[in-house]
């Protein structure tokens, strides 16, 4: 479930600071010691999205719904980065063509 109605205690996160914990939180390939060595899987441990992020009731595991907001909330700050860096990059090409069309006029 997702509905907001369900839901209590929201609070906001702040984007940036979750991007900066998935960039230090560890990412492995791996097999269940129960399958197949062929069969792999990608993601962290339990033990480091538990430690980064403090969500849910356990280190041993975690929900795919936790995973699903990191996951939001990171590309949510790299779309705000990325809209800044255009920005920036807009005002310095137009701070370069108004110096080159300075320098030209002497």
């Amino acid at each position: 479930m997702s509905d907001r109605n369900v839901k209590r205690d929201i609070e906001p996160v702040d984007p940036q600071a979750v991007l900066e914990s998935v960039a230090q939180m560890p990412v492995s390939t791996w097999s269940y010691k129960s399958d197949d060595p062929t069969v792999r899987h990608l993601g962290p441990m339990a033990q480091d999205f538990y430690a980064a992020f403090g969500l849910g009731n356990t280190d041993l595991a975690y929900n795919s719904i936790d995973a699903h907001g990191v996951a939001l909330a990171a590309i949510k700050a790299l779309y705000e980065r990325s809209r800044e860096q255009d920005a920036r990059i807009e005002r310095l090409e137009r701070e370069n063509r108004e110096l080159r069309t300075g320098s030209a006029c002497r």
